[in-house]
C-alpha cells in the first residue's frame, strides 16, 4: 500500500472499510458516522471529458441525486477532473465511499471520501451590483438530477419521453391491453419460438425414449435366444455322451457272450465221438445178431435181459 500521494487516501479509505466489516462496525461505531451531518462526497479522479450527466448516470445508483458540482476552469470550461454530489438520503453517501472508492472508471482510478463541510460556490452577477460596486453575490441553488434545480425532473428530452410512456401507462384504463410495441412483437415472437422448440425438443426425447425402449426389448430377446440355444447345445452334448455310453455297455455285452460261447464249444466233439462210438457198437451187434439166425442160433440176450425173441418154428 502506498504511503504517499493520492493513491494513499484511496488504499487507506479501503482499509478503513476492510476493518470496520471484519470488525462489524455498525451504527455510532463506524468511522461513517462522523459524517452524519453531511450528504456530500467528493469525486476526484474523474476523466476530463466526462460531464455533469455522466457523473449523474454513474452515482445514482446509490441513491437520488440532489446537485452535482463538477469544477471547471472559469476561462476555458474544462473540468479539472473533480465533483463534488449531494444525495437525498445521506445514507446513500455510504454506500457511494464503499463502493466506487477505488473504482476503475474510463482507464482512471477514482477516490471517493465523505465531505465534512461542503462550501458552495460563489456565483457572482456582473450585471447587477451591490452598495460597495462590487458584483452582487446570488444564492446558490442545487442543479438537481438534471441541472435544473432540485426537485425538477423532465427537462432533458430523453428523460421527458420516458415520463411520457410512463404517463400513457397511469392513464390506461385497467382491463384494456397496451399497445404492442416493435420491440415487444420481437420479444413476443421470440419467446413463443423457444416455447416451440422447447416442445419440439420434448417430442424427439419421447421418440428417443420409445427407441431405446425398443432397442433394449431386442437386446433382451437375444440374450434370451442366446441363451436357449447354448442349452440347446448342452443337451445335444448330453444326449451324445448317453448315446456312446450305451453303445460302449452294448459292444461289453456281446464280447463277453461271444466269450462264454466260446467256452462251451470244446465239448461238443466227444459227444460226437462217444455216439460214433456207440453206433458202431449197435452195427456190430447187428450184424453178428444176422451171423447167428443164418446158422441157426439164438440171439445173444442184452445185458438189461430185454430184447428176447421168440423161437422160430421149424420148417416144414
Amino acid at each position: 500500500m502506498s504511503v504517499t500521494g493520492y493513491m494513499y487516501n484511496i488504499n487507506a479509505t479501503k482499509k478503513l472499510g476492510e476493518v470496520e466489516i471484519q470488525a462489524g462496525l455498525e451504527g455510532n461505531r463506524s468511522w461513517h458516522h462522523q459524517f452524519r451531518h453531511s450528504a456530500y462526497i467528493y469525486i476526484g479522479g474523474l476523466h476530463k471529458k466526462l460531464t455533469e450527466g455522466d457523473i449523474i448516470i454513474v452515482f445514482s445508483q446509490f441513491g437520488e441525486i440532489v446537485d452535482v458540482n463538477l469544477v471547471r476552469d472559469k476561462q476555458t470550461g474544462q473540468s479539472k477532473g473533480f465533483a463534488f454530489v449531494c444525495y437525498e438520503d445521506q445514507r446513500s453517501t455510504i454506500l457511494a465511499v464503499d463502493n466506487m472508492n477505488g473504482y476503475q472508471l474510463v482507464n482512471m482510478t477514482l477516490r471517493v471520501d465523505h465531505v465534512d463541510k461542503y462550501k458552495a460556490p460563489k456565483l457572482l452577477d456582473d450585471d447587477e451590483k451591490d452598495e460597495d460596486g462590487d458584483p452582487k453575490l446570488l444564492e446558490y441553488k442545487a442543479t438537481g438530477a438534471e441541472g435544473a434545480g432540485r426537485g425538477v425532473y423532465n427537462v432533458l428530452p430523453s428523460q421527458q419521453r420516458i415520463a411520457d410512456v410512463q404517463q400513457q401507462k397511469r392513464s390506461r384504463p385497467t382491463g384494456q391491453a397496451p399497445p404492442e410495441d416493435e420491440d415487444e412483437a420481437w420479444a413476443r415472437a421470440f419467446e413463443e419460438g423457444l416455447k416451440n422448440l422447447g416442445s419440439a425438443g420434448g417430442g424427439g426425447a419421447k421418440k428417443k425414449k420409445k427407441k431405446k425402449k425398443k432397442k433394449d426389448k431386442r437386446r433382451k430377446e437375444l440374450e434370451e435366444l442366446k441363451k436357449m440355444k447354448k442349452e440347446i447345445k448342452k443337451l445335444k452334448k448330453e444326449t451324445k455322451k448317453a448315446k456312446e455310453v450305451l453303445k460302449a455297455q452294448k459292444g461289453k455285452e456281446q464280447v463277453a457272450d461271444q466269450a462264454g460261447h466260446r467256452k462251451r464249444k470244446p465239448a461238443g466233439p466227444e459227444s460226437s465221438q462217444e455216439a460214433s462210438d456207440s453206433s458202431e457198437g449197435s452195427s456190430e451187434e447187428s450184424s453178428d445178431d444176422s451171423e447167428d439166425s443164418e446158422r441157426g442160433e439164438k440171439p445173444k440176450d442184452t445185458e438189461s435181459g430185454k430184447g428176447k425173441t421168440k423161437p422160430k418154428e421149424a420148417r416144414r
